[in-house]
């Protein structure tokens, strides 16, 4: 039977794969898609290496520049993704209450 704790490290080896994959977007730009799956499969079994075999600071830091990685797209990203939308949404506001004026 699999035991909590083996779900747990599945977890966080697959959190951090993800944040590093995407952080790893930021160098590797491609259209090619499979790169990034074929990419995956090592990233997965080293991260959940590092936290079998390595020491705790080694998947602290991994998991550090994932969960930064993806705190910057979700969150800066995000915000800035809104407030450019109230932006355009604003000068488009503005150009339509100057072509009523005419």
């Amino acid at each position: 039977m699999i035991d909590s704790q083996l779900i747990l490290k599945i977890c966080v080896a697959a959190f951090a794969t993800v944040g590093i994959e995407e952080y790893i977007k930021n160098f590797l730009k491609t259209e090619k898609t499979k790169i990034y799956a074929l990419i995956m499969i090592p990233l997965s079994l080293g991260c959940f290496f590092a936290i079998e075999k390595l020491p705790i600071w080694v998947i602290g830091g991994l998991l550090t520049v994932g969960c930064v990685q993806i705190a910057y797209q979700t969150i800066i990203q995000g915000f800035k993704a809104i407030i450019d939308g109230l932006v355009d949404k604003l000068k488009g506001m503005g150009k339509e209450n100057n072509d009523s004026r005419d």
